[in-house]
């Protein structure tokens, strides 16, 4: 889009001044982002928000809203604000568009090879779920319907797999698929796949505020000191587990290859990252994590990796309908990678759980 069109739809917003530039973002796969300085000095996000992944636009927004009020009320922490269009109490501005502030001296990471860095990011996942607490989770809309109920996923998996129509169109993908749909549909594994969703709906653990998308780059760190400053694309919001928010960000904390990696052996869950990571979140979360929800966090990060590798063999089964594909059998190189991840928990599960006790209740 040409800049004049993008500094009038700025003019839209609710701020004093004239916008002046427009700088593209290149980050992020779902969204359209744009930095925008105004002739007062001030910079701010302009954000295209891409209704065919997000179409309850006005739901995802009453979520943001609510979570970052509570925040900017019950806690000493920076985090998001949104601008109204001028003249409204809506925070879009023609169906797509909206502005935040712009939250400087800040810079963010896409990978990391500092244990410090890694620690500090799971405090500020840690504390995002600490400010968080005594909110009621269940006034959150769910923007994506069963995101994280991984029965579901199990379900549009095994609808994959039993597909006489992708059987017949795809059968030379089911072939090479073959060792993989083993390997993710084997017994044990499919056994634990329930557990966490059970306990939600039983009352075991407690229904949370869950970002659901805490890899490092959605974290803002201070550019002199390094230590977190804010969490950023709050889209996924939702009800869910803090088990979900740890697993996240241990499946794309711990290990460094790509999660397309083709050579597997360069595939390593590197347990001084999952140490680091554990102690800052479980420090953190200290005083507000149930003992039943600590004692869960290695499945979590187990979770986590399941479910992408399963999302990944689906949609490689399907055709490649849903994640966008690069290169020839993409999907089920991810779901490759991802399935070596979850072999490598596995295998050092004992230890990872381990670490939790060592810096737990």
């Amino acid at each position: 889009m040409k800049k004049e069109e993008l500094l009038k739809i700025a003019r839209n917003f609710d701020i004093q001044g004239e916008p002046t530039e427009v700088n593209i973002i290149e980050s992020g796969h779902i969204n359209k982002t744009y930095a925008v300085k105004f002739d007062t000095g001030k910079k701010y996000i302009l954000q295209y928000v891409n209704t065919n992944v997000f179409p309850n636009i006005n739901e995802l927004m009453s979520n943001i809203e609510k979570v970052t009020n509570y925040i900017k009320s019950n806690a000493n922490e920076t985090t998001l604000t949104f601008i109204k269009v001028t003249g409204s109490d809506s925070y879009i501005y023609n169906n797509n568009w909206r502005m935040q502030e712009f939250i400087e001296n800040t810079k963010s990471y896409l990978t990391t090879e500092s244990l410090e860095i890694l620690e500090e990011a799971a405090k500020a996942i840690g504390n995002f779920q600490k400010d968080l607490h005594g909110f009621d989770a269940s006034v959150l809309y769910e923007i994506i319907e069963k995101f994280h109920y991984t029965p579901n996923r199990v379900n549009q998996l095994m609808t994959a797999i039993n597909s006489e129509e992708n059987k017949r169109l795809r059968n030379d993908r089911f072939e090479k698929a073959k060792a993989s749909i083993e390997f993710l549909t084997d017994e044990t594994r499919l056994a634990k796949t329930s557990i966490i969703t059970s306990k939600i709906e039983n009352g075991e653990i407690p229904l949370r505020v869950t970002h659901n998308d805490t890899k490092l780059s959605n974290i803002l760190f201070d550019k002199d000191t390094n230590k977190y400053k804010c969490l950023i694309d709050l889209d996924t919001i939702m009800p869910g587990s803090i088990v979900y928010d740890f697993g996240e960000g241990i499946r794309t904390g711990s290990v460094t290859a790509n999660e397309d990696e083709e050579d597997l052996s360069k595939i390593n869950v590197d347990l001084d990252r999952f140490e680091a990571y554990t102690r800052g979140f479980v420090t953190s979360t200290r005083g507000i994590i149930t003992k039943e929800e600590q004692e869960l966090l290695v499945l979590g990060a187990w979770m986590m990796t399941y479910e992408n590798a399963i999302r990944f063999l689906a949609d490689y089964l399907n055709g490649d309908t849903y994640f966008a594909v690069s290169k020839t059998d993409h999907n089920l190189l991810r779901t490759k990678a991802q399935s070596e991840i979850l072999r490598q928990m596995e295998q050092n599960e004992e230890k990872m759980k381990g670490m939790v006790k060592r810096y737990g209740l």
